[in-house]
């Protein structure tokens, strides 16, 4: 190829590429990579990228899995130790309130963002020491008022970690985390079924403590390291948020969608989804105190155990059956059902098989459970809302539903045992509660158009209100459904052919997440604002891209993504 100067749409001035200078990067980059040069096999070309991807697939399953096999040693708490039943609800109430703080903060946006994301790193690590410490030594001296400093401590350290730890899933695909969510749910129930009153004294130090090292690895090997993420007076830091300075921008990128903006309201469909998490965690915690009776699942270490196991080797089958046609509303179509016949067995079978009833309401709560999460990765990633924002309100609305559902038990537990309150009318309640939430709050079209909204995306469409209520009503019909299911093909193809280009073309990590905004048709600076880095950090990216892929406009890259298979 000669050596010619060209204009590189989204970068300010003409940048010299030669084939010298190609020459040289490819043999750099095959350095650094561990590859071999150019015309040396393919298959040895490709292994360090598919091992870095499956190294960052086991760090995110292996640190979030510890980070809830934490919260459950906490919420596990009042077994060894009775007396801390009345104050259990603190480590619930505090969680709940610190990530609806982050929420709140990261819902304006720009600097806040990286300022809370910042603060977070620097609170998280010494609100798990100081719960690790305090909750096993008020369980060895039996002191309630430790017990309950342990809680708050638990509460500020646990809120904030899964919000960190969904930060961490955002710079993944949402095929990554419908895979990675559910395997950490067998991670945590593994971990949680080996534990004793002997390691568990442990892990309270231990294990919070290792997730959140893993997930300081996992913001380092994105490009983020350490120092970064401590120290503030670095004014190039790439968790800034962009300057805003003018810069050129490709032409026909310039109608982009903008998801949620910074300070707007709530959308209706992330809205409900959070009533529902809510209503769906109090009624599964509801019952957990009422079971008396034996279960027969302790040596595996109880039915809420197991559950996570179960659930969790069924998602990743689901998930790996469907492929590219996996359906979220088919585990949303699958959870209540299983949850009401759990409720109807505690109706029928609560004194003589509780234990069975309570494994069957579990199931279906973390179908739910890890649905929701793989929607939080799908909001964040395809309607821009922030990560920290997103996984904020989730966490929050959760862990107040859960503490709402200690709460209910421990008043139930008190009315059924007196016998001023039959089981089989509580679960009815139940059952009332599931009805109403899956036909008028949460129904099926709206988990659809949750998971379809990367449709506005592609078609580069503003997502209005009026295109917001159309879309659904649209998803209440069957018809309309399909039309979205396609538009949930085409996403997932796109970041397909993205992680193969990214693979063979020798893409850096944050390079193969580039890459994905703008084969999307993101502008510069919105692919500044998604990433939290400055806008010279992201040109530099999309340069490299460009050298790399040797493309000259933003329309030439997406065209090669498009027919670019892998």
């Amino acid at each position: 190829m000669s050596a010619t100067t060209h204009a590189r749409e989204p970068i300010e001035g003409p940048i010299e590429n030669t084939t010298e200078e190609r020459t040289d990067d490819a043999a750099r980059q095959a350095a650094d990579c561990g590859t071999p040069a150019e015309g040396e096999g393919e298959t040895r070309r490709r292994r360090p990228v598919d091992d870095a991807a499956l190294l960052n697939f086991l760090i995110v399953v292996l640190g979030f899995g510890l980070c809830r096999a934490w919260i459950v040693f906490c919420l596990g708490a009042p077994l060894v130790f009775p007396a801390a039943s009345p104050t259990h609800w603190i480590y619930l109430a505090s969680g709940a309130l610190c990530a609806a703080i982050v929420a709140l903060i990261c819902r304006a946006g720009g600097n806040a963002i990286a300022l809370m994301r910042r603060l977070l790193f620097r609170i998280t690590p010494f609100a798990l020491l100081a719960s690790g410490i305090l909750i096993p030594l008020a369980i060895r001296t039996n002191s309630e008022l430790l017990m309950a400093c342990g809680f708050v401590a638990g509460g500020i350290g646990a809120g904030p970690l899964q919000v960190l730890w969904g930060d961490r899933f955002s710079h993944h695909s949402v095929h990554f985390a419908a895979f990675a969510s559910p395997a950490a749910a067998i991670v945590t129930a593994s971990v949680a079924a080996l534990s004793s009153s002997q390691t568990s004294f442990m892990g309270f130090i231990v294990v919070p403590l290792l997730s959140f090292g893993l997930l300081v690895f996992h913001a380092d090997r994105t490009g983020h390291p350490w120092r970064e993420l401590i120290d503030k007076s670095d004014p190039d830091s790439s968790w800034d948020s962009a300057p805003q300075s003018a810069v050129a921008e490709p032409a026909e990128a310039a109608a982009q969608p903008t998801g949620f903006r910074a300070g707007s309201r709530v959308p209706l469909g992330v809205g409900k989804l959070m009533f529902s998490i809510m209503t769906f965690s109090l009624l599964c915690r509801m019952f957990d105190t009422m079971n008396s009776g034996e279960d027969p699942l302790a040596f595996l270490g109880g039915s809420p155990i197991f559950a996570l196991v179960v659930v969790g080797a069924a998602f990743i089958a689901i998930v790996a059956k469907a492929g590219d046609r996996f359906n979220p509303t088919f585990i949303y179509r699958l959870s209540l059902p299983i949850m009401v016949a759990g409720y109807v067995a505690i109706a029928l079978l609560f004194d003589s098989h509780a234990a069975i009833s309570l494994l069957i309401i579990n199931v279906g709560y973390e179908f739910f459970d890890i649905l929701t999460w793989v929607l939080f990765v799908d909001a964040s990633r395809r309607r821009n809302e922030n990560a920290l924002y997103i996984f904020g309100l989730g966490v929050a609305f959760m862990f107040c539903g859960m503490a709402l559902g200690n709460a209910a038990s421990h008043i139930l537990d008190t009315l059924v045992a007196g016998g001023n309150v039959q089981a089989n009318v509580v679960a009815m309640a139940a059952i009332l509660c599931l009805v109403i939430v899956a036909f008028l709050v949460l129904p099926e079209g709206t988990v659809a158009q949750l998971s379809r909204r990367e449709g506005h995306a592609e078609r580069g469409e503003e997502p209005t209100a009026e295109n917001n209520d159309l879309a659904e009503s649209e998803a209440k019909d069957s018809a309309a459904g399909d039309g979205q299911a396609d538009g949930a093909a085409t996403a997932d193809r796109i970041e397909r052919h993205c992680a193969a280009v990214a693979r063979d073309f020798g893409l850096t990590p944050r390079e193969s997440e580039v890459i994905v905004l703008l084969a999307y048709g993101r502008t510069l600076a919105i692919i500044a604002r998604d990433l939290h880095i400055a806008q010279g950090t992201a040109r530099t990216h999309i340069e490299n891209i460009y050298r790399k892929l040797d493309v000259h406009k933003q329309q030439e890259l997406i065209d090669l993504v498009e027919n670019h298979e892998g």
